[in-house]
């Protein structure tokens, strides 16, 4: 199937590079699209959902399920993934440094049977509420 740059998949892609490094949901990608007054179209969530399907196909945006059991999608404009921690009692996250994260990912590819996209997300409880 071809692929067609629309404007709404435009829009999309610049919200997205607006916003490079931060993850978001369709809900959360229309709403910071219809802000936008300089957005020339406002997409509907369905038309949204269609296109980041399209665009996770393609490796150009990276999705993963945030605690909410929501998708979040973000750019893949980095060719190593990132490693996050969760707390899975107060939601807290932090992020583990580029250099770890190469390793273990690289590690990953050559012992593990099951592949990864690049994120990691690991559960544990944090230090206040342990």
């Amino acid at each position: 199937m071809a692929t067609y740059n629309t404007m709404q998949r435009a829009s999309i892609l610049s919200f997205l590079e607006t916003n490079i490094g931060q993850a978001f949901t369709v809900k959360e990608i229309v709403e910071g699209i219809r802000s936008d007054s300089a957005a020339g179209c406002s997409p509907s969530e369905s038309t949204v959902y269609r296109i980041m399907s399209d665009l996770v196909k393609n490796g150009i945006v990276r999705r993963k399920i945030s605690q909410n059991r929501e998708y979040q999608y973000r750019l893949s404009n980095d060719s190593m993934g990132r490693i996050s921690v969760r707390c899975k009692v107060c939601g807290a996250v932090q992020h583990i440094d580029e250099k770890v994260c190469s390793e273990i990912i690289d590690e990953l590819k050559k012992n593990a049977s099951i592949g990864t996209d690049g994120d990691i997300e690991i559960l544990g409880i944090c230090d206040k509420c342990k």
